[in-house]
């Protein structure tokens, strides 16, 4: 992780301090669980900063912030995947249109359409195939 320098790690100390001061006020129960995402952020300044002064900060034991992975360096995580698009846009001009197209007719009725936009495509073995059958 890139530490950052201690002007921001301090603002996001105090921030952090203000969410955990919130969710204390809106819990349900006097001892609910501290939401994951609340440790996590508290782990992470506890890389930058030193874990006693994160976890009086806080309002938390240095010892439950060390259990979580607090005070460590941990070694950067790959970002995830992006997730794949839930629509992708085509444009006119990602199409390739057909220069030409061949359709063909056996004595049986059986049809064959080929649209190709190559400019010197092998269509005489395909076309070759085709009639050749009964």
């Amino acid at each position: 992780m890139t530490p950052l320098p201690l002007a921001p790690a301090e603002d996001t100390l105090n921030d952090l301090a203000q969410q955990f001061a919130q969710w204390r006020q809106s819990r349900t129960t006097p001892r609910g669980r501290i939401p994951q995402l609340l440790w996590a952020q508290a782990v992470a300044l506890s890389q930058r900063l030193p874990l006693t002064r994160v976890a009086k900060q806080l309002g938390l034991t240095p010892g439950a912030l060390k259990r979580r992975g607090g005070g460590k360096a941990v070694a950067a995580m790959p970002p995830p995947p992006p997730s794949s698009p839930q629509f992708v846009e085509v444009t006119a001009a990602a199409w390739r249109m057909p220069t030409a197209e061949v359709e063909v007719q056996r004595a049986d009725g059986a049809r064959m359409r080929i649209s190709y936009s190559e400019s010197s495509p092998a269509v005489a073995p395909l076309l070759q195939t085709f009639l050749a059958r009964p």
